[in-house]
């Protein structure tokens, strides 16, 4: 099993997603990027575009994808996605 850390999603009116996941991707500037438990501390922007993330214990090709509108990720040991609007895809 990966290691898992704690993922959350945030808007400007509410928080869409809190939870334990294993892995996170989403569209940066300079294309789609991966993130996992114990990556290397980062501030990304992010681009309009789908966010994919597994939850912890969940199957290999059990992804959870939002698209998100833009905003910014902040890695350090927890991830935090701000973003000014996203929904379930």
């Amino acid at each position: 099993m990966a290691k898992s850390f704690n993922l959350e999603i945030i808007t400007p009116s509410n928080r869409f997603y809190s939870g334990e996941v294993e892995h996170v991707i989403c569209k940066t500037p300079v294309g789609f990027e991966g993130f996992m438990a114990d990556h290397t501390y980062t501030v990304k922007l992010l681009e309009e575009g789908v966010i994919r993330f597994r939850e912890s214990g969940s199957g290999e090709n059990d992804w959870k994808v939002a698209k998100a509108q833009g905003g910014f990720i902040d890695v350090k040991g927890d991830v935090i996605v701000y973003t000014d609007a996203i929904e379930w895809n």
